[in-house]
């Protein structure tokens, strides 16, 4: 027992090897009765209060940060499980001893661990130990701090001294010199005054009153006194490690040349906003944007050259603008800086000397470089996307399967297509869960993926979603239950298709395939898969298909359409080709994959020999040659999305990814150029397409207008791109400096949010509340709340000069501050927010402050009132939701609006040409509203350039439309509507390629089919109708 612990009458507690220490305590009524009127009755409760919050806060701490596979730990969580529990009945006698045994218990935690205590996390920096002590000691700083007891007043300018020492520490340990060993060896020195702060910080759960301030105040000095001399060592350390032959590390064998962009603002945004924290080191800041700025201009030329030494100088560019925002971010002490400053310009000039080099030996014709592969068509010349893969071998096995999805036994039937990886088995899966046939035949449909590791949840979640018109939000709430309920009454008496895509193992069905009910009336599970006895031992039943691979024939017709298209290949290449078709051994996603090599570069024979000689080199050297075949492909990438692509390594393998999402990200880590007059979002698409055009990323849905919403990578590919991850330090480099953070796994670290000084960098953040220190997240983009109540937006987030998108899964609402400024006519600074959503807006002051906001692109509300938005004039898609039997009375809208949606609105149909009047209307969604009156008449003039129309819950009403109605419309959706029929009209319009009704009256859904008819008697045959449970 410590000496500090006080003396009992009776000191010999009894022996029980069953009992804790804290147990043994509790028993001895001496012990009790000395805490009790020790810390209740001599002393002032408010003053046993605070002591009682700092070692309860200790020890959550101490239980976040450490091990709890040390003994320690244990021990202490022991004691800290009993505290709680006491203090939920408010026993302070008790209560009292317990705090005595965690304050004695915490004590060993004030010093740096000697081994790893921390818990396992993604990346490990080198210090670890020491980088989660400091962040300890933080911890406990700041709740003295906020505790503010009266005998800290004196020294709290020196607690904020001691704050800034300690920041100062945390980011050396980050930077790149203190990376490299020295016979200096600063990390000794830090350790010991970290051991000293520890042991003044945990005086302070002794000290009670202002007679002890004296004594701390001389113990803050001394300590102070202490930081200065290892901050004189760290100077000595810098110095020697500068000198040293290789003082850079790399971090990364990929270069990112954005980067350097991203740094030139840092600095631009350094001198021109806070110049006052760089007084002294000015003109070397300024310098150091110069030199960026050459270094950058220099390195515009080589970068479409190949070479190992243009790299190389491209991976040190890289490497050194990284190391330069991690200091001018984490903002140093000024001498500091003046210490790294010339060290940043000593390594440019080095770089530049190295370029300068490399290009006279260039032009001399020492060294011979080739170019990457000369673009042949841009994306955007290309136009669209085609929505279906070209497909070769698999006619027969499609009308095959086809037939034992719609024919055959009233028994829920397994059907298993298995095949080796790459073959083709998700492809035809695909066509065949789209056939028309299958389609019309099915009353509910899903898709779902299984592969090695699943979740049965998510895959339930998948299959409601697809089955019954529930959103994500609403299945996520509920418990497995209610989830399981809802999924078998989506699919009990109705005849079903599910998919069942990459299941490894049988026992994977035999896991939740109870929960797909057997009605007899021919519903249909189809698997795809890589081992043939899944199918075999999943039912007695099961048919089994096997997809073989392709021929040369076959494998030669697929690489010459996905290159061609539709045109002839020239002859002078078709030798070459076959060759090349040869070399892919017959499995469809190499041919693919090679083809898209080929499409990008010229069509010359020296070309694509090159290509057939490195596919023959691959194949003949190592016996895993398919991913060697593989690889190629990204080996020609252009070096700006070789980042993009391997990004997918670092992110959990999922069915389908959002677009907006993994953009967003990409933006995020500063992948993406800037390039004027685009947004980094649409430059991000066209890197995206760009990916599905050399086919490494697979389109899995598209949004109403057409673009890419959702989309997957091939499991092969996934695992080469984790492969390359992992062999050249990417996803090291990716969890080292972090700008992406992510809480959307539920867990929300707090401690680690407050270490300011290492998120400086965030871009993109998703959190589940909002918290004060993200105003100085200067550099964040994207923020995602994922609040289950209604938040207010505090002011500062809408004055952040680079956030532009602010999504909250809850709805939000404007701070009243912000509200009682605007009734006073206060002018607000203009913001770069693109797209806010779910924001509820009350009144028309609430709606005035978005006029701080002119670059919305895309706003999701709540209108408790209609709101003249029409200031907006860039915004593009405008969702309004309004509360239950609402009059809505729209009087003007955004004129540049592309797509809009209302909900639960009430209101007359001649408004309706309000919204048909928009020039640039190309989505129209109407759910669940209320129309007065019960006729919609549409005229010409109307709706010009609409392609999309989503009716849901419209009520009884007969549509009536001109003779020329909606004349580029191509997909019309009717969801539980009560119109009488589709105007035949409808027969006329040329573009129209979907029509889906679901759940509406039956003459809605014959006057769909008869307006198929018609089209394909004009020549359509491209048109679609989906049909399912009319009334």
């Amino acid at each position: 027992m410590a000496t500090w612990m006080p003396r009992l009458k009776n000191p010999q507690l009894p022996i029980d090897s069953e009992l804790s220490a804290s147990q043994l305590l509790l028993e001895n009524p001496d012990f009790e009765d000395f805490w009790y009127h020790e810390l209740m009755k001599n002393k002032k409760f408010e003053t046993y209060s605070r002591h009682a919050s700092l070692i309860e806060f200790a020890a959550l701490q101490i239980k976040e940060k450490f091990s709890s596979n040390d003994d320690q730990v244990n021990y202490l969580l022991e004691n800290l499980e009993l505290y709680c529990q006491l203090k939920s009945r408010q026993d302070y006698k008790k209560l009292s001893k317990i705090l005595l045994l965690l304050l004695e218990e915490i004590g060993v935690f004030f010093t740096v661990p000697k081994q790893q205590l921390s818990k396992s996390t993604t990346y490990n920096p080198p210090y670890e130990i020491v980088d989660v002590f400091i962040d300890f000691l933080f911890q406990i700083l700041k709740e003295i701090h906020d505790i503010h007891p009266d005998f800290i007043v004196s020294v709290e300018g020196s607690f904020q001294v001691l704050w800034n020492k300690l920041g100062f520490l945390l980011n050396f340990l980050g930077d790149t010199p203190c990376l490299h060993p020295s016979e200096v060896n600063p990390l000794t020195h830090i350790e010991a005054v970290l051991n000293e702060s520890g042991s003044f910080l945990y005086s302070f759960f002794f000290v009670r009153n202002q007679v002890q301030a004296p004594r701390m105040d001389l113990e803050l000095s001394d300590l102070l006194r202490n930081f200065e001399l290892v901050e004189a060592k760290i100077k000595e350390h810098c110095i020697v490690v500068s000198n040293m032959p290789s003082c850079t590390t790399r971090k990364t064998a990929v270069a990112s040349l954005f980067i350097v962009d991203s740094l030139l603002d840092d600095l631009t945004h350094l001198l021109i906003h806070k110049a006052d924290q760089i007084v002294g080191v000015n003109d070397q800041i300024v310098t150091l944007h110069e030199e960026l700025i050459l270094l950058r201009s220099s390195l515009k030329d080589i970068t479409l050259q190949q070479h190992p030494q243009l790299e190389e100088l491209l991976i040190q560019t890289t490497d050194i603008a990284y190391e330069i925002e991690y200091i001018i971010n984490t903002f140093p002490p000024v001498w500091y800086l003046t210490l790294r400053l010339p060290q940043f310009m000593d390594k440019i000039k080095r770089i530049l000397m190295g370029i300068e080099e490399t290009k006279k030996n260039i032009d001399t014709g020492i060294i011979e470089v080739e170019n990457y592969p000369i673009e042949q068509v841009s994306s955007q010349e290309k136009g669209p996307l085609i929505l279906e893969d070209i497909v070769v071998g698999f006619d027969n096995k499609e009308i095959e399967i086809a037939e034992q999805l719609v024919r055959g036994p009233e028994h829920r039937q397994i059907i298993s297509i298995f095949g080796m990886p790459g073959v083709g088995k998700t492809t035809l899966a695909k066509k065949l869960y789209n056939n028309p046939s299958v389609v019309y035949h099915f009353d509910k449909r899903a898709w779902c993926v299984v592969s090695q590791t699943y979740n049965k949840r998510n895959i339930f979640t998948d299959i409601l979603r697809s089955v019954k018109d529930h959103d994500k939000e609403t299945i996520t709430q509920m418990d497995d239950e209610s989830l399981l309920e809802a999924l078998y009454k989506s699919l009990i008496k109705r005849r079903y298709l599910i998919v069942i895509d990459d299941i490894w193992d049988v026992n994977s069905w035999n896991d939740f395939g109870r929960y797909f009910p057997d009605d007899k009336n021919g519903s249909r599970i189809l698997f795809t898969t890589r081992h043939k006895e899944v199918g075999l031992k999943a039912s007695h039943h099961s048919v089994v298909n096997e997809l073989p691979i392709l021929s040369d024939v076959e494998c030669w017709e697929l690489l010459r359409r996905k290159v061609f298209q539709k045109e002839h290949c020239p002859q002078e290449l078709v030798g070459i080709g076959k060759q090349i078709a040869t070399n892919c051994q017959g499995i469809p996603l190499a041919v693919v994959v090679i083809a898209a090599v080929l499409e990008k570069i010229e069509k010359k024979d020296e070309l694509w020999h090159k290509v057939a000689t490195s596919l023959s080199s691959v194949i003949s050297e190592d016996p895993n040659k398919f991913f060697n075949i593989l690889e190629l492909s990204y080996k020609h990438l252009p070096m700006h999305l070789k980042p993009c692509f391997l990004y997918f390594g670092t992110l959990v393998k999922v069915q389908e990814m959002a677009v907006e999402e993994l953009m967003c990200h990409w933006v995020g880590q500063g992948f993406i150029k800037k390039e004027e007059g685009k947004s980094s979002e649409d430059v991000a698409y066209e890197y995206l397409v760009d990916l599905i055009d050399r086919s490494l990323i697979q389109v899995a849905k598209r949004t109403a207008l057409g673009r890419v919403k959702t989309c997957n990578v091939h499991d092969l590919l996934y695992d080469m791109c984790l492969r390359i991850a992992v062999q050249q330090n990417f996803m090291i480099d990716i969890f080292k400096r972090p700008k992406i953070y992510d809480c959307s796994d539920g867990y929300f670290n707090i401690s680690a949010l407050t270490q300011l000084k290492r998120l400086v960098n965030v871009r993109y953040l998703v959190i589940p509340f909002i918290f004060p220190l993200m105003e100085k997240f200067h550099k964040l983009e994207f923020l995602y709340v994922q609040n289950g109540t209604e938040v207010e937006i505090p002011d500062f987030l809408l004055e952040m000069v680079n956030l532009r998108h602010m999504i909250f899964m809850g709805y939000s609402r404007f701070s009243k501050s912000r509200i009682w400024r605007v009734t006073e006519d206060e002018i607000f600074q203009i913001n770069n927010l693109q797209s806010i959503s779910n924001l509820k807006i009350s009144n028309k002051m609430e709606g005035e402050i978005l006029r701080c906001s002119p670059n919305l692109r895309r706003l999701k509300c709540f209108l408790e009132e209609f709101q003249d938005l029409s200031f907006l004039n860039r915004l593009e898609s405008l969702s309004l939701t309004f509360p239950s039997n609402y009059v809505t009375r729209l009087i003007s809208l955004p004129w540049n609006l592309r797509k809009l949606t209302l909900a639960s609105f009430y209101m007359s149909w001649e408004q309706a040409k309000i919204i048909g009047r928009l020039p640039n209307l190309v989505v129209l969604k109407l759910l669940e509203g209320i129309f007065e009156g019960n006729q919609w008449n549409t005229t010409e003039g109307e709706f010009q350039q609409l392609k999309v129309l989503k009716l849901s819950l419209v009520p009884d009403t007969e549509w009536n439309a001109s003779s020329d109605p909606f004349p580029r419309l191509e997909q019309l959706v009717l969801k539980y509507c009560y119109l009488e029929k589709i105007p035949s009209s409808f027969c006329d319009i040329p573009m129209l390629q979907m029509i889906e009704v679901h759940c509406c009256k039956q003459s809605v859904a014959e006057s769909a089919m008869q307006i198929q008819e018609e089209q394909r008697d004009m020549g359509n045959e491209e048109l679609q109708v989906i049909i399912s449970s009319y009334t």
